[in-house]
């Protein structure tokens, strides 16, 4: 997967939600989120797992959420295509470096600040959970116990918490800084040094995709 395009990856996490919230439920959100689950096995089943589950207890609150608001079939039907959203998501996550995307959306003539604002997105959660990992160490050496009863874990959130959000913010304004003094405000055009090939059949694979969301609404408005 990682081989492909980053647009045409992008188009497969778009088109997938897309289809769970046009397609009938439930059978439509069952077929995306088994399909954006799957395609996280792909090609790395042990690594694909570890996307797996962390796209299944990102959506479990959700699902929580809207058994107390709903009954059963609504909180199925809306369950499945919210589990398709966050599964696309990290499944994209996981399979498109950042790097590749910025020099796609170089080639193609895209704002180099929006560029780098689509990689900073992608790469915001795993950056977040690498930092938090090394906080929960740092305090583990200080004596501090994550775990517990459920106010010992409250205690260690905010112990946990506030220094993962200081030092976010804090890279914020390094990152700004250095994008400045790198002139990617300046408007000058940027020439790509590596930029990802894009096959034709690639591109007509998008296409179809496209098409076939505007067919299915047609089809559901018919």
């Amino acid at each position: 997967m990682s081989a492909l395009h980053p647009f045409s990856l992008l188009a497969i996490a778009a088109a997938l939600p897309a289809f769970a919230w046009i397609l009938p439920a439930p059978g439509g959100g069952l077929a995306t989120a088994t399909l954006a689950l799957v395609l996280a096995l792909v090609p790395d089943v042990r690594a694909g797992a570890r996307v797996v589950r962390v796209a299944v207890l990102t959506a479990a609150p959700f699902w929580l959420f809207l058994l107390l608001l709903h009954d059963l079939p609504t909180t199925v039907a809306m369950g499945l295509r919210i589990t398709t959203m966050v599964a696309s998501f990290a499944w994209l996550v996981a399979a498109l470096p950042p790097d590749r995307l910025v020099e796609a959306m170089v080639a193609r003539g895209w704002s180099l600040t929006l560029a780098y604002l689509f990689a900073a997105t992608l790469s915001a959660v795993p950056v977040l959970k690498a930092r938090a990992r090394r906080i929960v160490e740092a305090q583990r050496c200080r004596g501090l116990s994550p775990r517990g009863s459920v106010a010992n874990r409250l205690r260690a959130l905010r112990a946990l918490a506030l220094p993962l959000v200081l030092s976010a913010l804090h890279e914020v304004d390094e990152r700004a800084l250095a994008l400045e003094t790198r002139g990617m405000g300046s408007g000058v055009h940027r020439t790509p040094l590596a930029a990802p090939p894009d096959r034709p059949l690639e591109r007509a694979a998008r296409w179809a995709l496209l098409l076939l969301c505007l067919a299915a609404v047609i089809w559901r408005l018919a």
